[in-house]
């Protein structure tokens, strides 16, 4: 036990350095040893060892306080990459991060896979990895792992999707398995609003914040929850699913079964149905003309360009969705009171009203005390925030591991 209980103490110390080099971005040996409370031997031991993984390398000198000038040493952004992927039902983004958490390479296609063909879906997923690998040239032998946001309820622990409403084709799925199985990499999957709320909080809006709360108002709508600087799941893994709570007693029926839902009432499908509602009860519109030839070739986007060209009918449904929205919001924060509430997706970064319209309305719908305090941001990140959460969800998992722990293919 002793031996064990050592070499445990020796592993945590190891990660301590670790990460006040990584949050320091360059620091002494001497810096170390004080910020740490080790002995100057034992981080000179523990430099000697991360030096010989090229985990970090030297980074010039420090000022000298009468002797000979310190070394500095920062993190080998080189050495290692993270992979983040995040699916939607419209599009795919791929983000490769180095180990300093830096964006180094980005990719996005559209989702062209039926979603209701499994298939189909994992082979996009698959070429959509393979391909931002390649054009980043990247070396697969420094890539720590893969990260995938997937659309909800799944169960991030086995790497299970669940059900999610609006792509059935993953339903069920062990997707975790399958992709690392393909790449012989480590993988996790989590919920998207899960990983985009991670992604602000590390590196967008959210920094500097323990309690965060996140909305992603797009196709669909989704949300995620720092508590004190963790992800928060719920029992056992289910927290977050603000979009399918019930906003509308007489509303209609949503994807997953229910009726009116955040999801049924405001989210970029919601929009897309209601326009089709109106068109068909006589209403003008830009796009009336192309619905009535194709309801089909109508999207959300078109929906969003005509809104930002004057279109009334779309302006009207916007803000329709905006005010569902406020109130969830509302509801969310007389409930919870996080730091910061941060708003991304389509909606949010296509048509700049949107974000206004919910700020305005969900501080008003709150404790009148607290309003002052609350901070509404819109997400910093955009479209690429979940795909950096992923790949940021990567790096927390490697810096928190022990050294032992890594898989051979990343020791020299």
């Amino acid at each position: 036990m002793k031996g064990a209980n050592n070499r445990r103490i020796k592993s945590m110390n190891l990660s301590t350095v670790l990460q006040y080099i990584r949050n320091q971005g360059q620091i002494s040996k001497a810096e170390l040893a004080e910020k740490t409370h080790l002995s100057f031997t034992a981080v000179t031991n523990i430099i000697e060892k991360l030096l010989s993984y090229q985990v970090i390398c030297t980074s010039g000198y420090d000022e000298s306080s009468g002797g000979r000038k310190p070394l500095l040493y920062k993190l080998d952004k080189d050495r290692f990459y993270s992979v983040g992927l995040h699916l939607s039902l419209s599009r795919i983004h791929v983000a490769i991060l180095d180990i300093e958490g830096n964006v180094y390479a980005k990719y996005e296609t559209k989702t062209n896979g039926d979603a209701l063909q499994t298939n189909a879906i994992i082979a996009q997923l698959i070429s959509c990895i393979e391909e931002a690998i390649m054009q980043s040239k990247v070396s697969r032998s420094k890539i720590l792992g893969i990260g995938m946001g997937i659309p909800g309820p799944l169960n991030p622990f086995e790497g299970v999707v669940l059900s999610p409403p609006n792509m059935k084709g993953l339903e069920g799925v062990h997707l975790k398995q399958i992709i690392s199985d393909h790449f012989q990499l480590e993988t996790f999957i989590e919920k998207d609003a899960d990983l985009i709320a991670l992604g602000e909080f590390l590196n967008g809006a959210g920094q500097g914040n323990q309690n965060v709360f996140y909305l992603d108002a797009d196709i669909g709508i989704g949300s995620g929850l720092i508590v004190n600087s963790k992800l928060y799941h719920g029992f056992p893994y289910g927290a977050g699913e603000v979009g399918h709570g019930t906003i509308n007693i007489d509303g209609p029926r949503c994807n997953c079964g229910n009726y009116g839902c955040l999801e049924a009432v405001a989210s970029g499908l919601a929009i897309v149905r209601r326009a089709g509602e109106e068109i068909r009860r006589g209403a003008d519109a830009s796009f009336r003309d192309q619905y009535l030839q194709d309801e089909n070739s109508v999207t959300i986007y078109t929906i969003l360009d005509a809104a930002n060209d004057g279109d009334q009918l779309s302006i009207q449904l916007l803000r329709e969705s905006a005010r569902y929205v406020s109130i969830a919001i509302g509801n969310v924060i007389n409930l919870l009171m996080p730091e910061i509430v941060i708003i991304g997706g389509t909606l949010t970064h296509k048509y700049t009203p949107y974000f206004d319209q919910i700020k305005e309305m969900a501080l008003s719908r709150i404790f009148s005390s607290f309003a002052h305090n609350i901070q509404i941001k819109k997400s910093e990140l955009e479209m690429f925030s979940g795909a950096i959460g992923a790949a940021m969800h990567i790096l927390e998992n490697f810096f928190n591991k022990d050294l032992e722990e890594w898989p051979e293919s990343l020791q020299l």
